[in-house]
This record gives C-alpha cells, sequence and structure tokens, in this order.
C-alpha cells in the first residue's frame, strides 16, 4: 500500500455546520507543487467546495475551510479562512 495523500490527512470525518467560508491563500515567491492542485482537487471532490479564483477558494463548512487552509500551510503558503455571514 502506498501513502495516503495529504488531502486524506486533513480531510475530517466529523461533521461541522454548513455555511459559507471563503479560504483566502498566496504562495509568496514561490508556486504551489503541482502535487498541491491535486490534493486541493481530492479536497474539493470530498467536500464539494471550488475555486472562485487562482487563490481563493469556497468552502460550504468550517472543516473544508481548515482542510484546505492546512493543506496551504503544508506546501509552504499563508491562508486565511473567512466565515461568511449575511447582515441582519
Amino acid at each position: 500500500m502506498g501513502n495516503p495523500s495529504i488531502a486524506s490527512q486533513v480531510i475530517s470525518e466529523e461533521a461541522s455546520e454548513i455555511g459559507l467560508w471563503v479560504i483566502v491563500y498566496d504562495f509568496v515567491g514561490f508556486k504551489p507543487s503541482p502535487n498541491f492542485w491535486a490534493n486541493l482537487r481530492r479536497i474539493s471532490t470530498a467536500y464539494g467546495g471550488y475555486l472562485i479564483q487562482y487563490s481563493v477558494y469556497q468552502a460550504g463548512n468550517q472543516s473544508e475551510a481548515e482542510a484546505v487552509s492546512s493543506l496551504v500551510r503544508h506546501y509552504g503558503g499563508e491562508a486565511q479562512a473567512f466565515e461568511c455571514k449575511e447582515p441582519n
């Protein structure tokens, strides 16, 4: 058996509250490895989120937001996750 992917290590089986999360990330001074993109696709497939643009990801729950943020940091990038709420 091969080693588990980074994505499988950061994907949580625990249910979290559904909501809108936006993760903004950057790799300062370098481009992420192709493995980053493969693992990001795995997370997207597992949770259903997607890229809004090159460095902005939309997640449907906190677990997905944490998984994407962890993945970015694993590959040496910086990430900020924001929970979006509608104003009253």
